[in-house]
């Protein structure tokens, strides 16, 4: 049996439209029906690591939601270990964790330490787990410095290691996570995703996050969501290879020059930053010795770089593919 399982699922808003007369939108409220979600279908099998991706508005956090229990779909079947997550979500909470972005579920002016023995009395877990869990995550998240202070005190960082420390304690089967390392540092950024790569296989990960890097590392699995609609649910090593036949070519020129991308074909995408030119090609389309050459033509080149696509511009190619 699949852990998740979603069944031609959809979810839609109504969200008040302004007339420009206030009076009348005292007296009268129009709404106008916003389709978060439309009859996606997905199944996540036991310790797979799936990456949720979209653009803003996309509905990943409205999917997370309706997995997590929050907020139950207008049609559709979603369930969660083989239950209803919203209409048995006690039973559901128990078996996940959540992280969502800078939302805390640690009590502000408490030491997180206090937060972990309140919940260890939630989710009734036995004492020597409780402890060994303390032990272990406490030590691969670096937090015995501070997991004694009031949380108000901590910097974003070090709330965030908490936060998943506390999302851990219970020994969840699935782990929801929307955007965990939104704002944080490169190092903390990459302690969080070893963390996740020690899970994997363990705990079923469902990993949201605008940095594509913590997708590359932590998931195999990529899932793309546009205008609420699946447009790509694939093995990450499989959408490179469909999808990997851009690369990127960086000019670093002698004097800025804010003028030179207008010499370049319109196949190519680029953009300045300070006097080096950025450029993201189709290979298939056009070759870099082209595009160098057009710049030879108008400006003085210092350097060239030439580096494949990453996972950053393949994206941004299904975006525009899905438009």
């Amino acid at each position: 049996m699949n852990d998740i399982t979603l069944e031609k699922v959809s979810k839609s808003y109504l969200v008040p439209v302004r007339s420009g007369k206030p009076f009348k939108d005292l007296v009268k409220r129009e709404y106008q029906k916003i389709d978060a979600v439309r009859n996606i279908s997905m199944e996540i099998a036991h310790g797979e690591a799936v990456g949720l991706i979209g653009p803003n508005g996309a509905g990943k956090s409205t999917t997370l939601k309706m997995l997590t229990g929050i907020l139950v779909p207008d049609s559709g079947k979603i369930t969660v270990f083989g239950k209803d997550p919203f209409a048995q979500r006690k039973r559901n909470c128990s078996n996940i964790g959540v992280l969502f972005g800078q939302k805390s579920q640690l009590w502000w002016d408490l030491p997180a330490k206090d937060t972990f023995v309140l919940l260890k009395k939630i989710y009734k877990i036995p004492d020597q787990i409780f402890e060994k869990n303390m032990e272990k995550y406490t030590d691969v998240l670096d937090v015995s410095r501070y997991i004694d202070q009031p949380v108000r005190q901590l910097s974003l960082g070090q709330r965030t290691r908490l936060e998943l420390m506390a999302s851990l304690l219970h020994n969840p089967g699935i782990l929801f996570l929307d955007e965990p390392t939104l704002g944080l540092d490169v190092a903390v950024k990459r302690q969080i995703r070893e963390l996740l790569q020690m899970l994997k296989g363990e705990t079923t990960i469902i990993l949201t996050s605008h940095d594509m890097k913590d997708i590359d590392i932590v998931c195999e699995r990529l899932v793309v969501i546009d205008k609420g609609s699946i447009v790509i649910d694939d093995a990450i090593d499989r959408v490179k290879k469909t999808y990997g036949n851009m690369e990127k070519i960086e000019i670093k020129l002698k004097e800025a020059d804010r003028e030179a991308v207008r010499f370049l074909p319109p196949e190519v995408h680029a953009q300045i930053e300070e006097n080096t030119i950025i450029c993201n090609y189709d290979v298939n389309r056009i070759h870099s010795a082209d595009i160098l050459q057009c710049v030879l033509q108008h400006c003085s080149v210092m350097d060239v770089s030439i580096m494949s696509a990453d996972i950053d511009d393949i994206i941004e190619k299904i975006y525009e593919g899905s438009h």
